[in-house]
């Protein structure tokens, strides 16, 4: 199975999950810093779940968890800017300095359609799962 998490593709044949998941920390800690967000990577049948820990109260930026995500979120999960990363097919954004949201679908779109641009396994269906402790990202191959 391959993935795309935090800018790069990762393959469940040549990687285990607790190497892949060493490395998307590292990453993560790189990108936003140390002790801010733990990443755990669970994979059952064709499904993989990425778990983000996090604390962010989505209700103080206004936004709805069910059906949206804010910006900081989606570059995380993507990884969109880190070590120069641009995403083939991007989401939604803000040029101004300040915190938002985007509909939860268009950024599935987003980062679907550029995992299959950079080599993932087919993305039969995904979806987020959000609240005040963590963001999940569920992929379905």
């Amino acid at each position: 199975m391959k993935l795309f998490i935090t800018s790069k593709i990762y393959d469940t044949e040549t990687k285990t999950i607790a190497e892949i998941d060493k490395a998307v920390q590292e990453d993560i800690d790189n990108y936003v810093g140390k002790g801010k967000v733990i990443f755990k990577l669970y994979i059952i049948g064709k499904t993989a779940a990425m778990y983000f820990y996090r604390r962010v109260d989505y209700a103080s930026l206004h936004a709805d968890p069910k059906d949206m995500i804010i910006d900081a979120d989606a570059y995380l999960i993507t990884g969109e800017g880190y070590e120069g990363f641009r995403m083939p097919v991007q989401f939604y954004k803000v040029r101004l300095q300040c915190n938002y949201s985007m509909e939860q679908s268009e950024f599935l779109k987003a980062y679907k359609d550029s995992a299959e641009l950079l080599g993932v396994d087919k993305i039969k269906k995904a979806w987020l799962e959000i609240d005040g402790e963590k963001i999940i990202l569920n992929i379905k191959l």
